[in-house]
């Protein structure tokens, strides 16, 4: 019989003066792994992968804005540096000051970036089809980047699209991803709220603005050659092409980068089809018993 724990049971962090939420699976004395999801996902991105890797005592947070977490103050953007902030304020509370992560696409960017800014408190990081990088844009774009964020946060936000059940939206997101509809099913379940007339999205809509001051390919260069803790990037060959254009100068300037790629869409951690796989990687990478 499965139980409670294996499942994964709700946790609630008070950090910075916000409410994290997160999910929790595995053996509470197993090695401390911090999940790290992706950009309009939850923590239930890992309700598959987790029970794979028994070995940890694994805790998906739901980033600010996300799941059930609080959204941020107005006026404040989604950046980076916050998440940041606010993984290593749960490891504080937690009182683990070395552990590892497994981050799946802006999660695994920013698992990267963390890695690298904070190498003393990594153990290891597994990157789930996703890495810092660029995405291609020029210093210039960075600059038009910002100043949009500014204009938009300046603007009153809409509310979201009202759904009449929990079907008909995660339809809506197979139909606007490369997700099928069990992958859909386990994030709508997660990210959804009951609103007069139906569901809609518990994710702020702000998350949705241009992300402004992000890092160009020097800094970036710069953040990973102080990586010390072995990470493995998992490259879904039919999943996201943002970051994959920068794989080469990431493995160039990281110096203790594994990747590894294996046919499957972008949430092949998610995927009833390539969910195994990626487990299977994890498990090597991270030396755990068979």
């Amino acid at each position: 019989m499965t139980s409670t724990f294996e499942k994964g049971r709700e946790l609630c962090f008070e950090v910075l003066g916000l409410r994290i939420h997160a999910r929790q699976w595995g053996n509470p004395e197993g090695i401390p792994t911090i999940g790290l999801h992706g950009w309009l996902d939850n923590a239930n991105t890992f309700n598959r992968l987790a029970p794979l890797l028994p070995e940890l005592n694994l805790i998906a947070l739901d980033f600010a804005g996300h799941g059930l977490s609080d959204h941020r103050p107005e006026g404040v953007h989604y950046h980076p540096i916050y998440d940041i902030q606010e993984v290593l304020a749960v490891a504080n509370e937690l009182n683990w000051h070395h552990f590892t992560l497994i981050g799946h696409s802006m999660g695994a960017s920013i698992a990267s970036e963390l890695a690298a800014m904070f190498p003393d408190r990594v153990r290891a990081s597994v990157h789930v089809d996703g890495f810092l990088a660029t995405g291609g844009a020029s210093p210039e774009s960075r600059i038009e980047q910002t100043r949009l964020a500014i204009e938009k946060i300046l603007k009153p936000h809409h509310q979201a699209k009202i759904f009449p059940d929990v079907e008909s939206m995660a339809r809506r997101v197979v139909e606007a991803t490369d997700q099928s509809m069990e992958a859909a099913i386990e994030l709508v379940s997660r990210g959804h709220k009951e609103v007069e007339g139906g569901i809609t999205w518990r994710t702020d809509p702000r998350i949705r603005y241009p992300t402004p001051l992000r890092h160009g390919r020097d800094q970036i260069n710069l953040l990973l050659k102080d990586s010390t803790s072995p990470a493995l990037l998992i490259v879904a060959e039919q999943g996201d092409k943002w970051y994959q254009g920068e794989i080469g100068l990431a493995a160039e300037h990281h110096p203790n980068l594994r990747i590894e790629r294996m046919a499957g869409t972008h949430h092949i951690h998610l995927e009833p089809a390539y969910v195994e796989k990626v487990a299977q990687l994890t498990r090597d990478f991270l030396a755990l018993e068979s």
